[in-house]
This record gives C-alpha cells, sequence and structure tokens, in this order.
C-alpha cells in the first residue's frame, strides 16, 4: 500500500473562494445603445426550435425523393 507523504493541512488546488476580479465593469446597466443592438440582433434570428424544425423539413424533403 502506498503512503502518501504531502502536508495534510494543506488546501488542494482550486478549493476555497474563486478569484475576485478587481476593477471589472459592472454590466448589469444596459444602456439605450445596447438595447438597440440587442434588439436589431433578436430580430435577425430565429429560435432553436425553429432552426431545427426548418431543417428537418428540408431533410425530409431531400429523403422524400428518393
Amino acid at each position: 500500500m502506498a503512503k502518501y507523504n504531502g502536508n495534510e493541512n494543506e488546501l488542494p488546488v482550486g478549493a476555497g473562494e474563486p478569484i475576485v476580479t478587481y476593477g471589472a465593469q459592472n454590466r448589469s446597466h444596459v444602456s439605450p445603445e445596447d438595447t438597440s443592438v440587442r434588439e436589431r440582433i433578436l430580430t435577425s434570428t430565429i429560435s432553436v426550435d425553429e432552426y431545427f424544425d426548418e431543417l428537418n423539413s428540408l431533410v425530409h424533403k431531400d429523403y422524400a425523393s428518393l
């Protein structure tokens, strides 16, 4: 049986509190400019469900001709 020779008082790597990033900006405030960009992006995108519904219909159409 192998014996562990590590320090029992030593914390494992990754344990404890996460590292705090100092000077990070708080992005909870959304400016009107950010809102308009977000709205523009949302109007030009489709949901995942819509995307896969369209993809499935194209696949069914391709296989229907076989």
